[in-house]
This record gives structure tokens, C-alpha cells and sequence, in this order.
């Protein structure tokens, strides 16, 4: 998947990941990380996604590890940090959550690469589906922005179809809906999904007027 670039400094963090050591040095290495990477789906600085899953789960009232590792959840998969640099700044704990939620690059196809993350997810637990559900909300959002923001013409900067996409987000809200003992963002994750699936013509993905 190619997430294009773009030049830039990343902004200075919210209050409440300042104020946090941990929070701090996880944003650190994530706008290191992802640098001036931008996404795919809907042009965004990459590091804004990152910011999203995290203050979902800020929101949520959820510890200041699950949030940092909500920050770091693709610095390994998509940025440039490596896994062990990723324990040794922020420890086995958090980087064993951010592991789990990093796609294993070596599977070729698309359903299969999605389904053996998902599998992947449910087998590390509560902690781990938490942030993938915040992580699959985030995309949602960003896929829908990005159907109306370059139509017919976003299936090629995502490197695969907008249905093959939606399809991955249904089947994990179905997996985080069974998997986990108290299924969180579910009601949220539910209406978006149903949002994107509004978002995508009959006859295929095109540009809004």
C-alpha cells in the first residue's frame, strides 16, 4: 500500500499527550516515524490517524499505555520505526500491543494478509481489539472522506478496491463484536459502516459532484 508523501512538520501535540511522559515519547516517535508520510485513502498527514486512534481511546477514559499504543499502532507496519527500537524506548509491554496490531507483510494476498491480522488481534485479547476497534474506526472515517474527496481515482492510491476495503472493516467489527467481553466503539463502528456503504454507488466508486 502506498500512503505518498508529503513535506511538512508535524504539528505539536494536544495538551493531554504533553502533559504525559509516555504519551509524550510515543508521539515523538511516531511523527518520527511517520514523518511526512500522508494516507492513501483520504490525503491526511499519516500521524493524524495515529492521533485519532489515540484520543478515541483518550476519550474512552482508557489508560496512557493503550493510548500510546494507540500513537505507535502503525509506526512499525506503515513508518519507519523498527520493532526493536519500539521496545527498547517504550518497553515489552506496550510494544507487544503494537506488534499485534502489525500486519505481517510477507502474505501476499489482501484476504489473506486481513483475515490472519484479525485472527492475530483476537488472539492477544481485550487490550489489543481495543485499539484495533478505535484503529478500524479511524479508517472508516478516512475511507468515506476519502471516497468524496477523489471518487473513481482512490482505489488506485490505495493499491485495492474500496469493496475489498469495506469488506476487512465489516468482518472486523464482526470479529471485535464476538472477541471481546465488553465490545467497544461496536454502536459507533456499526454506524459508520453503514455511512461507507452509503458512500459507494451501485455502478462503483465515483468522483461527487
Amino acid at each position: 500500500m502506498n500512503d505518498g508523501s508529503a513535506t511538512g512538520e508535524s504539528k505539536p501535540p494536544p495538551d493531554w499527550i504533553a502533559e504525559s511522559p509516555v504519551l509524550s515519547r510515543s508521539y515523538g516517535l511516531a511523527a518520527k516515524a511517520h514523518a511526512s508520510q500522508t494516507r492513501a485513502t483520504d490525503g491526511a498527514p499519516f500521524l493524524d490517524h495515529a492521533l485519532e486512534v489515540s484520543m478515541l481511546l483518550h476519550e474512552d477514559g482508557l489508560d496512557e499505555e493503550l493510548q500510546a499504543v494507540g500513537l505507535l499502532h502503525d509506526s512499525v507496519e506503515r513508518g519507519s520505526l523498527s520493532e526493536e527500537r519500539l521496545r527498547a524506548e517504550m518497553g515489552q509491554g506496550i510494544a507487544d500491543l503494537v506488534m499485534a496490531l502489525t500486519e505481517d507483510s510477507s502474505i501476499e494476498s489482501f484476504e489473506q494478509r486481513k483475515e490472519a491480522l484479525r485472527e492475530q488481534v483476537k488472539a492477544a485479547g481485550d487490550l489489543a481489539i481495543t485499539v484495533f476497534a478505535a484503529d478500524k474506526l479511524s479508517d472508516i472515517r478516512g475511507l468515506r472522506r476519502g471516497i468524496a474527496r477523489y471518487g473513481s481515482h482512490i482505489e488506485a492510491r490505495m493499491g485495492t478496491t474500496v469493496d475489498g476495503m469495506a469488506g476487512h472493516y465489516l468482518e472486523s467489527v464482526e470479529m471485535i463484536g464476538r472477541a471481546a467481553l465488553d465490545p467497544p466503539f461496536v454502536p459507533e463502528l456499526r454506524e459508520q459502516l453503514e455511512l461507507l456503504e452509503g458512500a459507494i454507488p451501485s455502478e462503483g466508486v465515483q468522483a461527487s459532484a
